[in-house]
């Protein structure tokens, strides 16, 4: 992979990158951090990637791990309402919204990082399940809890 190709599927998937490692760490600034050295990470180690289809994927779990380890660090959070200032143009307001309810929510880390790779990334429980080194079953029992979790919290308000 070129530098070019590196940068432009980066760039590709950076928006996601983010609004997954918000996810973890609530705080925008931990989130960018954690997508710096998550890009950093990779392009140092693209040589350890064994099928380039999958760089999403595995650039995501460098995003991932690097954002569970700044959160544990850090005990600062910020509200998420930046995310429509930062991103309005480009993000449907829907997914702004639902990420917001998501992060309001009191789910698990891997609750919140199932739902990011399932809605913002489009994969289905089983590829989730294979990202995360968990089984099938437990992605989605985490899944359904979370989601009727979710569904009690705000399907009552009428955002469901």
């Amino acid at each position: 992979m070129t530098k070019e190709e590196f940068a432009a599927a980066v760039t590709a998937c950076e928006k996601n990158l983010y609004l997954s490692a918000l996810s973890v760490t609530r705080n925008a600034e931990d989130a960018k951090d954690a997508v710096a050295y998550a890009v950093y990470v990779a392009w140092e180690k693209l040589g350890s990637l064994r099928e380039r289809d999958k760089f999403d994927a595995w650039l995501l779990t460098i995003t991932l791990n690097e954002a569970k380890r700044l959160r544990k660090t850090s005990r600062f959070y910020e509200n998420v309402d930046q995310l429509h200032d930062e991103f309005s143009d480009e993000m449907d307001t829907g997914a702004i919204e639902f990420f917001d309810m998501l992060s309001k929510l009191n789910i698990d880390e891997t609750c919140r990082e199932i739902f990011s790779l399932h809605f913002f990334y489009g994969y289905t429980l089983e590829e989730t399940a294979r990202l995360l080194g968990r089984s099938e079953n437990t992605v989605k029992t985490k899944y359904y809890r979370a989601l009727r979790k979710l569904r009690d919290e705000y399907g009552k308000e009428g955002k469901i």
